[in-house]
């Protein structure tokens, strides 16, 4: 055979890394393996990834992501009014997040030594049900007081009920007031006292 028709075969040459491109090669792989385990096992707060706990979405607004994430904080309605009004004055209610599924806010004003010298008595009136799901917003109100007697003090407040605490309240109404409210409901607002001191 012509020696010049024939492929001359290439000679093979071994590669070799050197000792410290070996440890680094090690390092880079081991790194890899743990961050695919841990995206994997949906690592993150609360089960979000890295990437979607630093870069929220347009719909996750700071508060729906602080909601979520780490529950309703102290208080879940900021409540406003005059410490001193007439017939009639307002409250504000600003709802920093909706009550929990299975719940509801219940504003209820709390007349102490209400009634007859020598059988007074505290009465809780409750109004203006806030449901589950509601919207972060403001509610405004003006209240009727024109039938308190004059210097006549009321404390209001929100409480969260329960389906079942919300049927014990309604079904112990007289007039709409209750002489006591179911145990265990949660105060869930800050309290403001108003006095009738003027007609």
């Amino acid at each position: 055979m012509d020696p010049e028709s024939q492929q001359q075969q290439p000679r093979r040459r071994r590669f070799h890394l050197r000792p410290w491109q070996t440890v680094i090669a090690a390092v880079i792989t081991a790194f890899a393996a743990v961050v695919t385990a841990f995206l994997a096992a949906g690592g993150g707060p609360e089960g979000q990834t890295p990437a979607t706990s630093a870069f929220p979405t347009m719909s996750q607004t700071p508060t729906q992501t602080r909601t979520n994430t780490l529950g309703c904080e102290f208080p879940a309605v900021e409540l406003s009014a005059p410490e001193q009004a007439g017939s009639t004055f307002q409250t504000t209610a600003k709802l920093n997040c909706s009550p929990p599924a299975g719940t509801k806010y219940y504003l209820v004003a709390q007349l102490d030594n209400f009634g007859d010298p020598g059988t007074e008595h505290t009465i809780y009136c409750p109004k203006d049900p806030i449901k589950a799901g509601q919207p972060a917003r403001t509610y405004t109100a003006t209240r009727d007081i024109s039938k308190s007697e004059l210097h006549s003090k009321r404390t209001m407040y929100y409480l969260k009920v329960t389906n079942d605490q919300e049927q014990e309240l309604l079904a112990n109404l007289q007039d709409d007031c209750a002489f006591e409210l179911p145990s265990g409901v949660e105060t869930v607002s800050n309290s403001v006292t108003v006095e009738r001191a003027w007609k």
